[in-house]
């Protein structure tokens, strides 16, 4: 049975951000839906199957790679907690899972 999804204020933030980042970048909404319904996706798949995503160096952190992005989470025991979602290819240094 999948688990409850839940998604922290700097998950909403980080995926509100990258929206509009390629909607104004592309002038378009396609690749933002596109993205979304990845998001979503990953979301549906990391409920059904928590240990889906890849152990981090982060204490009870998994990581799931969507596209260029890391969806990072943590199992709860009636949940899935989505701390951040984070663009890969930008500098580790600034990302804060708290």
């Amino acid at each position: 049975m999948a688990k409850k999804v839940e998604w922290t204020e700097s998950a909403v933030n980080d995926r509100l951000e990258i929206l509009k980042f390629w909607r104004e970048h592309n002038q378009s909404d396609v690749f933002s839906l596109k993205l979304e319904i990845l998001f979503n996706n990953a979301a549906d798949l990391i409920a059904e199957f928590p240990k889906s995503g890849l152990a981090t160096d982060f204490p009870n952190v998994r990581v799931k790679i969507v596209r260029s992005f890391k969806v990072f989470y943590i199992v709860e025991p009636d949940s899935i907690v989505i701390l951040r979602i984070y663009d890969a290819r930008r500098d580790p240094k600034g990302l804060s899972l708290s």
